[in-house]
């Protein structure tokens, strides 16, 4: 096979920007596609299968002193029933990527859909999206690798679970100052009908 020349770079699978320092992508990369990595400037890796990243992989994260959260281990349970990840994981990943400190910040599971499309659901659910709009992403990476149970449990997880660490990113401040605005606003519209009605 012919080797591509150094400057030569490749996006890694299912990659996109999940919000502002935070990203997405398979944790299976080829040595092109870690030299993308480059470009983020990242701080902090988060690992949510069960298998390690790749030797090269482990080589570049611990090269350039990124920090690595490998919660796909540490959070693994095997009797889980029908849920297809554990409610811990998807609970330290979510305050994991709400911790400012840690942004630039990349989530990676083995496949790049299974264990990240539920985490960034849940994290849709978090920030208030229509269970629609977050359905919708969710099958726009996993094409056809979706399941049905993952869908479920990001319908299904509670996000009071949550606890919301001190440094915030400005992202989800701003995201819940509009929904608590919009909230309030439909409050005083149904006060008001139902003033109207009244008299």
């Amino acid at each position: 096979m012919k080797e591509l020349p150094d400057y030569f770079v490749q996006v890694p699978e299912a990659f996109a920007l999940v919000e502002e320092g935070v990203y997405r992508c398979s944790g299976v990369l080829t040595a092109e596609q870690i030299k993308y990595l480059d470009t983020l400037g990242l701080k902090t890796v988060l690992i949510l299968s069960v298998e390690g990243p790749s030797r090269a992989f482990s080589q570049y994260i611990k090269s350039k002193g990124i920090k690595r959260a490998h919660l796909g281990m540490t959070r693994w349970q095997s009797n889980l029933g029908w849920k297809p990840v554990s409610e811990e994981l998807i609970k330290e990943g979510l305050e994991c990527i709400l911790k400012r400190d840690c942004h630039p910040l990349l989530i990676v599971c083995s496949s790049g859909v299974r264990e990240t499309g539920t985490l960034v659901g849940c994290l849709r659910k978090l920030q208030h999206w229509n269970f629609n709009s977050i359905v919708y992403e969710y099958r726009s990476f996993a094409g056809g690798k979706g399941k049905y149970t993952h869908e479920l449990f990001i319908e299904l997880f509670d996000t009071d679970l949550v606890t919301l660490p001190a440094t915030l990113p400005k992202w989800f401040i701003e995201g819940q100052n509009m929904w608590a605005q919009e909230q309030q606003q439909r409050f005083d519209e149904l006060h008001r009908a139902k003033q109207r009605i009244a008299s």
